[in-house]
């Protein structure tokens, strides 16, 4: 949110707010299959750290930008990829972490818990921003942006889920594909859980 208004407020590109939404979106498009074969074959705590300090460095570089008063459109750009590419390299341990903590028996469940939840992110993340943006300005709430993603971050050096404990540890799976992934889509079409 405070980026988005920041980057309006300077540049008015109607070009750039639109890239701004396709940069976010596109790294799921072309990543997600790939980072959920490095989600299968390593520890999903350690493949969410990695999205999380991303997302730190990409809010501690936009708040120097704007401190410094030396934001150009290539750095919006730079960064806002960057911010997608987090996102979709966090996705797919999630999911897996998901499963590890609570089973195949509940997994319905928290998957549905988890998208409630994703949702009121989604709804309630631009509020916050706004709040920021408002009470702090945007130099200091995007400093202080940072601070949402360390209680996970220290989370997951607490837990003892991997992602993988369930299945007794990391299993060496073959290349993620495209054969592979249609193969996994036809699987999950007979799982009426997933499939609904």
């Amino acid at each position: 949110m405070i980026t988005y208004w920041v980057l309006w407020e300077k540049f008015h590109s109607p070009a750039l707010a639109g890239f701004e939404v396709i940069s976010h979106w596109v790294p799921f498009l072309f990543f997600s299959v790939y980072f959920g074969g490095l989600a299968d074959r390593f520890d999903c705590r350690r493949v969410i750290q990695a999205a999380q300090a991303l997302f730190m460095l990409v809010s501690a570089l936009w708040g120097v930008l704007l401190l410094t008063g030396t934001l150009q459109i290539w750095h919006a750009c730079v960064l806002l990829v960057l911010h997608g590419l987090a996102g979709s390299l966090w996705g797919p341990g999630e999911q897996l972490m998901l499963h590890d903590f609570v089973g195949d028996e509940d997994l319905g469940s928290a998957v549905r818990l988890n998208a409630t939840f994703r949702s009121l992110g989604v709804l309630f993340g631009p509020v916050i921003g706004s709040a920021l943006l408002l009470g702090l300005g945007p130099t200091a709430g995007i400093f202080v942006n940072i601070a949402f993603y360390l209680p996970l971050t220290i989370f997951l050096f607490r837990t003892r889920f991997t992602g993988h404990t369930r299945d007794g540890g990391i299993v060496k799976h073959e290349r993620v594909g495209l054969v592979t992934s249609l193969r996994v889509l036809r699987t999950i079409r007979a799982n009426t859980t997933l499939s609904a």
